[in-house]
C-alpha cells in the first residue's frame, strides 16, 4: 500500500465502516459472553474439535500454535522493521501502531474480564495461566500477518497473492490450534480477530492521514 498518498473519500469511508462495525461487534460479543449467552455454542464447537483428536494433529497444532506467541512475533517484528524499512516506508509506524495497539488492548480486556479457560474436555498440553478472553495468540498472529501484508502489498501480483495465501494459512492454523488444544473458547478467538481488525484499520487511518510521521 502506498502510504505517501492520502486516503480517498471511499477508502476513508471503508476503513471507518470496518472500524465501527468491528468495535460494535466486539462490544456485543463481550456483553454476550459476560452474560453467558454463547456458552452452549462454545461447548458445541470445542466438542467438535475434541472429536477430531489425533496424535498427528496434537503434534501439528502444538507446534504451529507457537507462531502466534510473542516469543516468536516480537523478534520477527524487529527483523522485519530492520530489513523492510528501506524498501517499504512507514513499516515501523503501521506495524508498530497496529501490532502493539492490538496487544495492549487484548491484555487490558483479558484482565478486566478475567474469563477462565475452557474446562469441558481438558487441554492438550499445559493450560495457560492468563485469562482466556480475548485470545492473545489470535490477536497477535492476525494483526501481525494482516499488517505485514498491507505494508508490502504493491498490487495484484503473483508474489503478493502467494504471500497473502501463506499468511492466511499460518493465521488460520494458529487460530484453529487454540480451539483444538482446548485452551480457548471460540468466542475468545472471535474477539481476538476483531481486535486485530480494529487496530489494522486504526493504523492505516493514522499513518495515511499524516497524524504520525
Amino acid at each position: 500500500m502506498n502510504f505517501h498518498e492520502k486516503l480517498t473519500p471511499d477508502e476513508r469511508f471503508l476503513l471507518l465502516a470496518v472500524l465501527v462495525l468491528a468495535l460494535g461487534a466486539l462490544a456485543a460479543l463481550t456483553l454476550a459472553v459476560r452474560g453467558g449467552h454463547l456458552l452452549q455454542m462454545d461447548q458445541a464447537v470445542l466438542g467438535g474439535f475434541h472429536k477430531l483428536k489425533h496424535p498427528s494433529l496434537d503434534r501439528f497444532f502444538s507446534s504451529i500454535t507457537w507462531l502466534g506467541s510473542l516469543w516468536v512475533l516480537l523478534p520477527s517484528y524487529v527483523v522485519l522493521v530492520l530489513t523492510l524499512s528501506k524498501s517499504f516506508e512507514h513499516v515501523e509506524r503501521v506495524m508498530g501502531i497496529g501490532f502493539f495497539g492490538a496487544i495492549i488492548t487484548t491484555y487490558v480486556i483479558k484482565y478486566m474480564f478475567e474469563r477462565k479457560r475452557p474446562h469441558f474436555f481438558g487441554p492438550i498440553g499445559e493450560l495457560p495461566l492468563d485469562p482466556a478472553f480475548p485470545s492473545a495468540h489470535t490477536t497477535q498472529i492476525i494483526a501481525f500477518s494482516l499488517l505485514l501484508w498491507i505494508v508490502v502489498y504493491t498490487g495484484p501480483t503473483v508474489g503478493n497473492l502467494l504471500l497473502g495465501v501463506l499468511l492466511l494459512g499460518i493465521s488460520a492454523s494458529v487460530v484453529l490450534s487454540r480451539m483444538y488444544l482446548q485452551v480457548h473458547f471460540p468466542t475468545d478467538v472471535m474477539a481476538g480477530t476483531l481486535i486485530a481488525l480494529i487496530w489494522a484499520a486504526i493504523a492505516i487511518l493514522v499513518v495515511k492521514s499524516g497524524t504520525v510521521r
